[in-house]
């Protein structure tokens, strides 16, 4: 997942400076099983050669769980039901615990979970709101067959709110878009019961901020039915389509992945590449609506170098596709990753700064846009307004300008690095978002090392800027530093989880860079890649991976002060409320009255206001 709350904030220092402010037979093709009739796993379904011999490699074919999901989605209703059909290796268990996200009673979405069997006998299942707990029967096999019939029902989604309501920070689970649905878009994240591992987190109503996803390696196959009207998009691979009496039923699936994301497209664009070298035969689709056709392009070169530039680093990409949606999301997130695919903001997508567009709103209170175009600097305001990183990265200049330009290829850089960390390495979002997010912001700036046209110590800033602004925007926010290694919930606010996990957590792996250089530090990450592909880590277990992988001595030091201490003020230089040119200050964009020329106290006022709200807004109890 990608926050676009850093650099929303200093779009919005940066203007207002400006401003003078079971699949039954299986697929055509497919080996059945002689004693079930169920098509049998093929790993090169949907996987590439390397993508196979990893999977292999690492036992998937025997170890992990499988789920055969059939399900109806009726858009005009919003009516969603199916039946999942679970395959674990249980062990000794004596129960089952699966995650049951439309259950979260801020979705009000009437989720239903029907008569639950276990090896075709019906089980006392009990429904604690997101939560499902599944009794084992004595004497059960070490693999045991769990069905699970659900329904529920979307209710339309708000728009993802403008500039202030985006300043606000990143929502809990319900609020951040991952089910939802919109007049042409629906967000299916999540959306059947997923298996919940021993010790996974498992509260019946999770809160906290971010993704909740926590789920292994599975072996996933859907059979869904549309309306006609309706494009399906998919984290897995095509296996069929068929359209009948004005319904479309599609079936995919997806080997190693933790979870088979759905979008449901009406009236979208899409745009397609097939890759060569390395990563030959893998295509790579971009879905927009007809507004952002001019991108699409645009946005299949940023995916398709990211999936490139990380296999050369880690392990290759393992699947045969990968698809990038323009998908409304909750305020705060710029993006979201899935296997196999990912979802970017539309505004982002689009090229612009998500909320950007109510900034006349917000500057109505000095005067509107008539006082300020009038204003030196000013000629092209209106035209800022209608949507356009470039465009205001090109105004504000130097390294906040150079963060906003870059705002969508950073977000689709990072989301794709969530397909090695996440993924292919797992880990739970919940427990250790240490593991994944530092890790996917640190991708991303191995992309744009490659990928940017610029000398390496510029992009190395530019890296910089958009890893260090979190932390900075937080303690510009009053938040504390502190342990970036906890669980979400454990944060005192969205911009305190931002500025550690996001920020200081992920400058760890530049500081690892600065004392081991950066080929030995991804080197090693390529190494936890391979030995740990389709298996969970820790954040414990992460470091010990990591620190086998680089031989050094001084590395658990060093991971200890990053992840657990709280010295980010003195690592990444950062004065809390000092003006000295930072994010967190005015300085770095000029200064009001340097680039007014002016009185700028009735904005000076406003932007005060404007904080001691989100000072408020982003802890718990408030506006998130």
């Amino acid at each position: 997942m990608t926050r676009t709350v850093p650099a929303l904030l200093a779009a919005l220092l940066a203007a207002s400076s400006l401003a003078g402010c079971s699949l039954l037979g299986g697929s055509e093709g497919d080996e059945l099983d002689p004693a079930s009739g169920v098509a049998r796993w093929d790993a090169a379904v949907s996987m590439t050669p390397a993508g196979v011999e990893l999977a292999e490699a690492a036992g998937l074919a025997d170890d992990a769980p499988t789920y055969d999901v059939e399900a109806d989605v009726r858009p005009g209703s919003g009516e969603v039901s199916g039946t999942v059909r679970l395959s674990l290796l249980v062990g000794e268990a004596d129960e089952v615990l699966l995650r049951w996200f439309p259950g979260v009673p801020d979705f009000e979405a009437k989720a239903a979970i029907g008569d639950v069997e276990v090896d075709g006998e019906p089980a006392d299942a009990t429904v604690d709101d997101a939560l499902v707990t599944v009794p084992l029967p004595d004497g059960h096999g070490d693999r045991v067959g769990v069905t699970v019939p659900f329904s529920y029902t979307l209710p339309v989604s708000e728009g993802g709110g403008g500039l202030l309501d985006m300043l606000g920070g990143m929502g809990g689970p319900a609020d951040i878009g991952l089910l939802s649905r919109t007049a042409d878009a629906w967000n299916l994240g999540h959306w059947f019961p997923l298996w919940i591992p021993d010790g996974g987190s498992a509260e019946p109503d999770p809160r906290g901020v971010g993704d909740i996803g926590n789920s292994p390696a599975a072996l996933i196959r859907m059979r869904l039915s549309v309306p006609s009207a309706w494009t399906v998009v998919d984290g897995g691979v095509r296996t069929g389509e068929a359209s009948e009496d004005g319904t479309t039923t599609v079936t995919s699936e997806g080997y190693g992945m933790n979870d088979l994301v759905v979008n449901l497209l009406r009236g979208y664009d899409v745009e397609e590449r097939t890759l060569v070298g390395d990563l030959d035969g893998v295509t790579v689709r971009a879905y927009g609506p007809p507004a952002a056709q001019a991108e699409l392009a645009g946005v299949l070169d940023e995916a398709a170098g990211a999936l490139e530039v990380l296999s050369d680093h880690f392990v290759a990409y393992p699947w045969r596709e990968f698809e990038v949606v323009s998908a409304p999301l909750g305020s705060g997130v710029g993006g979201m990753e899935w296997p196999g695919a990912t979802w970017i903001e539309p505004a982002l997508f689009a090229g612009g700064v998500p909320g950007l567009g109510d900034l006349e709103d917000l500057l109505g209170g000095l005067g509107g846009l008539e006082g300020l175009e009038g204003m030196e600097g000013m000629e092209g305001l209106e035209d800022l307004l209608g949507g356009g990183a470039g465009g205001l990265g090109g105004m504000v200049g130097g390294d906040t300008g150079r963060m906003l330009e870059t705002m969508r290829a950073w977000t689709i850089a990072h989301e794709v690095g969530h397909e090695w960390w996440h993924v292919i390495v797992g880990n739970d979002s919940v427990l250790a978002p240490v593991v994944d997010e530092p890790l996917a912001q640190y991708s991303a700036c191995l992309v744009l090392r490659e990928l940017q046209d610029a000398p390496p110590d510029e992009v190395d800033e530019l890296c910089d800027t958009h890893i260090d602004s979190g932390y900075e925007q937080m303690r510009m926010l009053r938040d504390a530093d502190g342990r970036a290694d906890r669980a979400t919930s454990d944060y005192d606010s969205s911009f305190q989880y931002a500025g550690l996990v996001y920020g200081k957590a992920a400058a760890f792996y530049r500081a690892l860079e600065e004392r081991y250089g950066p080929d030995r530090v991804a080197s090693a990450l390529g190494t936890v890649t391979e030995e740990h592909a389709f298996a969970m880590l820790t954040s414990d277990q992460l470091r010990d991976a990591l620190g086998a992988a680089l031989d050094e001595p001084s590395f658990d030091r060093l991971w200890r002060r990053w992840m657990q201490g709280s010295h980010g003020d003195r690592d990444l230089d950062v004065r809390p409320g000092a003006d000295d040119g930072g994010l967190g200050g005015l300085g770095g964009l000029g200064g009001l009255e340097g680039l007014t020329g002016g009185d700028t106290g009735d904005l000076d006022a406003l932007i005060e206001d404007l904080l001691g709200q989100l000072d408020q807004v982003g802890r718990p109890g408030g506006g998130t």
